[in-house]
């Protein structure tokens, strides 16, 4: 059975926002301006043609805890189909005004769905043929002109699809496209691309038509990349920016956030962190909302001697958000208010395409709702919403999608 449960936010906040910002030692947020009382972290700074908000590590001080209802309207709990053809994983989403596309889990192709969870096809098929895929990097639904693009790992050319799962002509790239980003204007029918600027290539973004032919060109000039297992991220959360962060790791830099003017030709820079230890600079990251510029910091990994030898894992991750008109800025944790004060892992990458999504599975969404009924202070009529929606899961039904439009 197929149903779609629409929390409505701002009911939900006025009954459980009162409980965030309580998260043990962390300093509540006022949801009116939770960082009213953090400190300046940064200024800007001319950089050429541009203005960069520049910050300092060392001013990053106190954590704070953020709801996500001060950033997004309000919370849409959807219920995918449970047909087996239709069962996804703990995979990836792209959403759009009136579509789900959930990354493929291989060998499982990719699968889209309309916005209200039903099942409407499979999109390609993985494989080593012709037109198949591998590793994807990007998606983008394109609903205007009835297409998906998918952007394989080291490509040379966008796969397309229609909404109903067609296999259509590929659009060819006229450079080599490693590890990227790409976006396609769905009005100008072109697409524009950024990669990994590694040695030797000639151009680090450029902007084509969907025949392949080259309207313009960055070259990659100081940037440089040195690992294939950087990154290129974009969150594309504010209309018309296409938000660039090169993640090099191994080894790391001092670097920036960027966006990729398409009118112009520009790569141009926004925002900076200025690390505390600026000889061994940690693995970081940077992304970009409305109002907000948000990052994380990694602390050293960690390297144990065992029976079998030694093992490395990962550093504790910080993550701190910085206001872009005043530039006071916090570590800060987010929390799912909507839901009780349920911690969201790695803030800073939380919204993508203008959305706040998750993939979450009915046993660990159940014990959510578990947590949040909890809360002495949820009014009859919003407790009475959540024991119906736990009640109405079953540990046997496909995955739950929950999905929260950023405030425009």
């Amino acid at each position: 059975m197929n149903k779609t449960t629409r929390l409505l936010g701002g009911l939900l906040i006025a009954a459980i926002a009162t409980s965030c910002g309580t998260g043990g030692k962390n300093q509540p947020a006022q949801t009116t301006d939770p960082l009213a009382n953090s400190p300046v972290v940064g200024q800007y700074v001319q950089a050429g043609d541009n203005k960069v908000l520049s910050c300092d590590q060392k001013f990053l001080k106190d954590t704070i805890s953020i709801p996500l209802s001060y950033f997004t309207e309000e919370l849409e709990i959807v219920k995918l189909d449970n047909q087996d053809e239709a069962l996804v994983g703990q995979a990836g989403v792209t959403i759009s005004e009136n579509y789900i596309l959930i990354y493929g889990m291989p060998p499982a192709p990719f699968k889209l769905f309309d916005r209200k969870g039903n099942f409407l096809t499979n999109i390609g098929a993985v494989g080593n043929g012709p037109r198949e895929y591998q590793f994807i990097i990007y998606a983008q639904l394109d609903e205007q002109n009835n297409r998906i693009y998918l952007l394989p790992w080291n490509a040379s050319q966008l796969l397309v699809y229609d909404l109903q799962g067609k296999v259509l002509d590929p659009v060819p790239f006229c450079n080599q496209a490693s590890t990227s980003a790409f976006y396609v204007d769905p009005d100008k029918k072109t697409v524009s691309i950024v990669t990994l600027p590694m040695k030797g290539i000639p151009f680090v973004a450029w902007t084509q038509d969907l025949e392949g032919n080259p309207i313009s060109a960055v070259e990659p000039g100081n940037l440089k990349c040195e690992n294939m297992g950087s990154l290129v991220v974009s969150g594309f959360n504010i209309p018309d920016v296409f938000d660039i962060n090169i993640m090099c790791i191994m080894p790391t830099y001092v670097d920036t956030l960027y966006q990729y003017d398409r009118m112009n030709n520009r790569l141009c820079p926004t925002f900076t962190l200025n690390f505390t230890n600026k000889e061994d600079v940690p693995w970081h990251g940077y992304s970009e909302w409305p109002d907000h510029f948000t990052g994380y910091i990694s602390d050293p990994p960690i390297t144990k001697a065992t029976e079998l030898g030694t093992t490395t894992t990962p550093g504790e991750m910080h993550s701190y958000i910085v206001e872009k008109q005043t530039g006071k800025g916090s570590y800060f944790k987010l929390y799912n208010d909507y839901l009780g004060d349920i911690e969201i892992k790695k803030p800073h990458f939380v919204f993508n395409n203008g959305y706040y999504k998750a993939n979450i599975e009915p046993g660990n969404l159940s014990s959510d709702i578990e947590l949040a009924l909890k809360n002495p202070d949820l009014t009859d009529a919003i407790r009475k919403k959540l024991t119906d929606l736990q009640i109405s899961i079953d540990e046997n039904d496909n995955n739950y999608i929950m999905i929260a439009r950023l405030k425009r």
